[in-house]
């Protein structure tokens, strides 16, 4: 095996690639342009609707008014609540949004809590309009400061301080910095991220090395080369590498961007201090490569044994979904951990990273993981060399 021929066919297919106009829209126009483009729309339509509904007034059908006068005058010295007379067809006005929420007064409210007991209120709203719950929560605050001037009320009247129901105040500390607050932020997304944005970018390219040159009939040139099989495979695995390797570092890039952007509607992470050690960003890599070379693998192996575009497609459409099935398990926050799950690939590496962003070094975890991808990617890459040595399965229709 030469190193030699391997760059050689590294520096042929990376060549290539960049020439590609869809490589360079994958690789660079999407993550650093598209993403913060689409989550800054996304933020400033959300914070222009958030706007427009909290400034909105919302519309109140009570029923037993003349039960509580004193607390629907309360509620009418709000500027943003609308009182209307109770109506026969409430419920379907809520149903139709007409209105955003029905109060019902028993005929007792006014006698019980002038006589110190309790008087029971109910609520109707539609928790799927945004207007409705907004509504919801208006009232609620407003009916828990109306008790609370109640209970002012009848602690004057027994002569007693309005501390009289709070004997016991508690004071609570966060001794969390903001570094491991930002390590827990980032511990619960990056590695659900990393994962998704690792097989993204290696998708297209390891598609088009592979099955793409058998459409285009341009695998039959570089076989008749000098190279042998294995210096192609692995020429064209490491060109995949590289090409993932980017788009991840560019994707997780432009995703912080549009995260730390004011224009996404968040105005920024309050409290929270982005800064990872050099230390750390060693480790992450360290397990992140062997899951980059198993992903380029089995990709460009897949790609291999398919006959064109189409299948390699269709044949990597599970593994996909496969991904994101484990990287969603990963995020729970739930599950138990034991050492016997760091030998499955992509759950691995998404608990390693949690544990590495939460300053917490396992050398037993950080190994096991290491090597088990390593020891995988090996194994496809074995594959995929078995199989670009068939003449049956490279010019098969």
């Amino acid at each position: 095996m030469s190193w030699k021929n391997i760059k050689l066919i590294l520096m042929k297919e990376l060549i290539g690639t960049i020439r590609d106009r869809r490589t360079i829209r994958v690789m660079i126009i999407v993550p650093l342009i598209f993403y913060p483009l689409l989550f800054a729309g996304i933020g400033y339509l959300n914070k222009i609707g958030n706007l427009k509904s909290e400034e909105a007034v919302s519309k109140i059908m009570v029923t037993g008014a003349e039960f509580a006068p004193q607390l629907i005058q309360y509620l009418k010295e709000d500027e943003k609540v609308e009182i209307l007379s109770s109506s026969p067809d409430a419920y379907s006005q809520l149903e139709d949004s007409d209105i955003q929420l029905i109060l019902e007064i028993p005929e007792d409210f006014k006698v019980k809590v002038e006589q110190g007991e309790v008087g029971n209120l109910r609520l109707k709203y539609d928790a799927t309009e945004l207007k409705s719950r907004i509504a919801q929560q208006r009232i609620t605050e407003l009916i828990e400061n109306y008790s609370r001037e109640i209970i002012r009320q009848r602690l004057s009247l027994l002569s007693l301080p309005e501390d009289f129901l709070k004997p016991i105040i508690l004071q609570e500390e966060n001794i969390a910095s903001a570094e491991k607050v930002t390590g827990s932020l980032l511990a619960f997304l990056l590695p659900y991220l990393v994962i998704i944005l690792i097989f993204v970018g290696a998708m297209h390219t390891a598609i088009d090395l592979t099955a793409g040159e058998k459409e285009r009939g341009t695998i039959a040139t570089l076989l008749v080369s000098q190279v042998s099989r294995l210096e192609i495979v692995l020429g064209k695995c490491f060109t995949v590498m590289t090409v993932s390797l980017t788009s991840m570092i560019l994707g997780l890039l432009g995703l912080s961007i549009a995260f730390l952007s004011s224009t996404t509607g968040t105005n920024g992470f309050e409290g929270i201090k982005f800064g990872i050690s050099l230390n750390t960003v060693f480790l992450l890599f360290l397990v992140l490569l062997p899951l980059v070379g198993l992903t380029s693998s089995v990709l460009v192996m897949i790609g291999i044994f398919a006959r064109n575009v189409r299948e390699a497609s269709s044949y990597i459409t599970p593994i996909y979904m496969l991904t994101i099935f484990l990287g969603v398990i990963s995020i729970n926050q739930g599950i138990e951990i034991t050492d016997k799950m760091f030998l499955f690939p992509i759950l691995n590496n998404s608990f390693v990273f949690r544990e590495l962003l939460m300053e917490k070094i396992y050398w037993n975890h950080i190994w096991t993981t290491f090597f088990a991808n390593t020891v995988l990617a090996g194994l496809a890459l074995l594959g995929a060399t078995r199989l670009f040595t068939k003449e049956e399965v490279l010019f098969r229709s």
